[in-house]
């Protein structure tokens, strides 16, 4: 879920009334509203709204950002401080013969099938196949190695999120270097089509192929390393939400946290975007140096406002981090939320990017095992 800061401002200044208006239509088909569930949205740190499902999917179709806190209204942050982030790259030759690995044909392969589903919407049927899918992709990968797991985190709604694991080796196990992405998807409504090749397949295609080439190789971490896909980030964020909440609650110790939302559509401007706003600004510093280490590609700083994906669940909570974007905000696909959402938008060379600062991000905070 993107708006541009421009439109983002202008949509909070009339906030009220929009609501407002929604509310207004609504009461046209219904008499009385009063016995519907409603859920606690908010738009920024200080402005929130209980609303139904149905005024919430208006705004979804609005592309405006929101983040349903309903089940955690105040976050549970600061967190303890876990290993500082660093300042240097210290596993370039690893790392760049791991990146010799990276597939165009994979992530296509990838994207594509995420995109044959007519939509990924988290309360959907074919957004638990999706789901599905990705757990048994995971697992396929992993092949009973051991120290690599796999298992859903189950929600209050029908669509799992999926989260695999690389057990540390090494004596800092115990923290956690988590990356992920998320799985569902939004057309015009939560019904519609959406093939959501670029929001988010093309960031669980990052995330599985990061995967699949450090368990390949039979890296072991010196940290746990957690690939995560996300449920229901289109209804406001509430599966990174619940997640973070959980380990926020059990006391997890988080080194990091990056996130992957839109990875492959490339216009203009030929770079790879870092979000400023709502990020850790140590990890999101290091995820400069990491692009230019790995990737080469120029950076552009971009500002994409209030609960814009899945890093502000955790930023919330009090964890560190960083989300690397497809482009400069204006550059960014006009195709997402509907059915022109398409892989044949997608730049793959562009989209390997992105694996390529992945398995950076990876192996440099998780560390190599002795």
């Amino acid at each position: 879920v993107l708006l541009s800061l421009g439109m983002m401002m202008t949509m909070m200044r009339s906030l009220p009334l929009v609501l407002a208006c929604l509310s207004f239509l609504l009461c046209l088909a219904r008499a009385d509203d009063s016995t519907m569930e409603k859920r606690l949205i908010a738009f920024n740190e200080t402005h929130r709204e209980w609303l139904t499902f149905d005024q919430i999917e208006l705004l979804m179709g609005a592309r405006v950002n929101f983040m349903d806190i309903t089940e955690s209204p105040e976050p549970l942050g600061p967190q303890a401080a876990p290993s500082p982030v660093p300042t240097q790259i210290a596993y370039r030759s690893l790392v760049q013969t791991l990146l010799t690995g990276v597939s165009q044909t994979r992530l296509t392969q990838i994207v594509t099938k995420l995109s044959e589903f007519p939509t990924r919407y988290y309360t959907s049927q074919t957004g638990v196949q999706a789901a599905q899918w990705i757990h048994d992709t995971f697992t396929q990968i992993g092949g009973g190695r051991p120290g690599v797991s796999v298992r859903y985190f189950q929600h209050t709604w029908q669509q799992p999120s999926v989260i695999a694991r690389i057990q540390g080796q090494g004596p800092n196990a115990n923290e956690l270097v988590i990356l992920g992405g998320h799985e569902d998807s939004v057309g015009t409504s939560s019904t519609a089509r959406a093939p959501g090749a670029d929001d988010d397949a093309t960031g669980i295609a990052t995330v599985l192929e990061t995967f699949r080439i450090l368990v390949e190789s039979g890296f072991k971490p010196d940290r746990t390393i957690e690939f995560m896909a996300y449920a229901a980030e289109e209804g406001g964020l509430r599966g990174s939400q619940a997640i973070a909440t959980r380990y926020a609650a059990d006391k997890a110790v988080v080194r990091s946290t990056l996130q992957f939302d839109m990875t492959g559509y490339r216009k203009n401007v030929n770079a790879i975007g870092v979000v400023i706003d709502f990020t850790d600004a140590q990890l999101t510093t290091f995820l400069r140096t990491l692009t230019g280490a790995y990737s080469g590609l120029p950076t552009v700083n971009v500002t994409c406002s209030y609960a814009c994906s899945d890093h502000a669940s955790w930023q919330r909570n009090g964890f560190r981090a960083a989300y690397p974007f497809e482009s400069a905000f204006n550059d960014k696909s006009p195709y997402i939320h509907s059915a022109n959402d398409l892989p044949s938008t997608i730049n793959w060379v562009h989209a390997a990017e992105f694996v390529k600062i992945a398995v950076g991000y990876a192996v440099e905070l998780a560390g190599q095992a002795a």
